[in-house]
């Protein structure tokens, strides 16, 4: 299957349930068919049942109850002087702090890129603390690889998520400038000195791009990752400057 029909882009925001109908049902209908798009958002899913394990529990301060009573009660009156005949608000059902997240981020589509990020993150704060918790051994290849920006680009940040057969991944790059359309990013795979061709893109206007990578050898055998300046059709070696390298 080509690269260009998988879906790495939403699987992520998929597996929080954060799509609209729409977009999760085409999603839902290219799981059905694509076994490596799954075991993809499997590897989400168990990010996402995990997060919990994560988030620190904090205690609510003694006097959150009464200053929210009162709060309610204020509102109460002023909806009771302003519509006089109509009858109390019914209070709407109590909502988990995870469907507020999700609905903030609903109304905020720009910022899903931030959310997916934010899922990567977790996944390495994830894998860190399950080896302290357990002795199993891990997939091959399973891991992330951090990239940092180059001078020209020290604000650029970016991060490989290997998956669990270790032969693909997704690349997630943000803050790099928007190229010209005669230029594009180009991701190298480099082993004892020589690159393989991981991918050519350009970056969305807020400087966002989520890429599938895939690789004939195991993506935790490669010993350098680069990103750099190529041309709009990208080229067999790297011929401009580089953006971001780990």
């Amino acid at each position: 299957m080509n690269s260009e029909t998988h879906f790495t882009d939403q699987l992520a925001a998929y597996a929080l349930n954060i799509l609209d109908a729409d977009d999760a049902a085409d999603v839902a209908a290219h799981l059905a068919t694509c076994r490596v798009c799954q075991q993809e958002l499997d590897t989400y899913q168990e990010l996402v049942g995990l997060m919990a394990a994560t988030v620190p529990t904090v205690a609510p301060p003694p006097t959150l109850k009464q200053q929210l009573m009162q709060e309610i009660g204020q509102e109460k009156r002023r909806e009771t002087a302003v519509f006089p005949q109509t009858p109390p608000p019914i209070t709407p059902p109590e909502t988990s702090w995870w469907h507020t997240l999700r609905a903030w981020f609903q109304q905020r589509p720009l910022l899903q890129p931030v959310l997916l990020l934010l899922v990567a993150l977790l996944l390495v704060s994830n894998f860190q603390l399950r080896q302290r918790l357990s002795e199993a051994d891990r997939p091959a290849g399973f891991g992330t690889v951090t990239l940092t920006g180059s001078a020209a680009t020290e604000a650029a940040t970016g991060i490989i998520i290997i998956s669990a057969n270790g032969l693909q991944g997704t690349l997630v790059v943000q803050d790099l400038p928007v190229l010209p359309e005669t230029q594009a990013y180009q991701l190298w795979l480099i082993k004892d000195g020589h690159p393989t061709r991981g991918g050519v893109f350009n970056v969305t206007e807020n400087g966002y791009r989520a890429v599938w990578v895939v690789s004939e050898d195991p993506l935790a055998s490669y010993t350098d990752f680069d990103i750099t300046l190529d041309p709009a059709d990208g080229s067999a070696y790297p011929t401009g400057r580089t953006v971001l390298d780990d």
